[in-house]
């Protein structure tokens, strides 16, 4: 079976070249509608941080704009699961976070909330309540 050859893994850097790139996008990028428009303003803001991601230079090897999104979308993935685990760690290892999460907690100051578990939101609801009564 022939398919295509592997890509090789991203460097930290890579990784935040590609969020310092994502950051001007953010609003397009980060729209969760179904419209056409839309897509189509996604597709080429990906594109164009493909181009620029791959005039960087260095040692880097060519990615495409739909490898460069997975990417962005697995740091999210990441960042929610470590902010989560964060959550729940020893007051010590809370600020430990990783560069690559914190910014994209800084682009996507809202991701904790929309992405939470539903028991989190719902004690976080009641800690809310109870700290700022009516």
């Amino acid at each position: 079976m022939v398919g295509k050859a592997r890509s090789s893994n991203f460097t930290l850097s890579e990784k935040l070249d590609l969020l310092q790139l994502v950051r001007p996008h953010i609003r397009i990028l980060e729209e969760h509608t179904n419209k056409h428009a839309v897509i189509v303003d996604k597709n080429k803001c990906w594109e164009t941080v493909a181009e620029q991601y791959n005039t960087l230079g260095g040692d880097r090897p060519h990615r495409t704009a739909q490898g460069l999104r997975t990417l962005y979308k697995r740091l999210k993935e990441s960042a929610k699961q470590e902010v989560m685990l964060r959550r729940h760690a020893q007051p010590e290892y809370r600020s430990n976070i990783s560069e690559p999460t914190r910014r994209i907690m800084e682009m996507i100051p809202h991701l904790l909330r929309r992405f939470s578990l539903p028991r989190l939101r719902e004690h976080a609801n009641a800690s809310f309540t109870r700290s700022h009564p009516k």
